[in-house]
């Protein structure tokens, strides 16, 4: 949380709006990697990486140094339209997965590709 508090304060203010997504502007969502694994004590772990993609109306430009083109949709016409951006952001979640153990997920990693960059 410490670094990601930190490169957020440093972040333009259009880059901050970006990383906010509400519910109803997930578009899609898929299943990356999903691992199971031991720690050095045989406790029994699951790991799966989830990738988002969701609508975001902030302010951005049209390109993103160092990535593609980034989608964009108009809502409305001509007078009342609406520019959004289509984003994706990677988060992986893990929680202890022996028997008995709280079903608590931690995010232990966050991508926002050229956002958070």
């Amino acid at each position: 949380l410490k670094v990601l508090k930190e490169k957020i304060s440093v972040l333009p203010d259009n880059h901050r709006d970006a990383l906010a997504a509400e519910l109803d502007a997930i578009m899609y969502t898929t299943e990356g990697d999903v691992r199971i694994y031991y720690d050095d004590d045989g406790i029994k772990f699951v790991r799966i990486l989830m990738r988002f993609w969701y609508l975001n109306g902030a302010n951005l430009p049209d390109e993103i140094p160092g990535e593609a083109k980034v989608f964009q949709i108009m809502f409305g016409d001509e007078n009342t339209k609406e520019k959004k951006h289509l984003l994706t952001a990677n988060y992986e979640f893990q929680r202890e997965f022996t028997e008995g153990a709280k079903p608590d997920w931690t995010i232990t990693r966050i991508e926002h590709p050229k956002l958070l960059e």
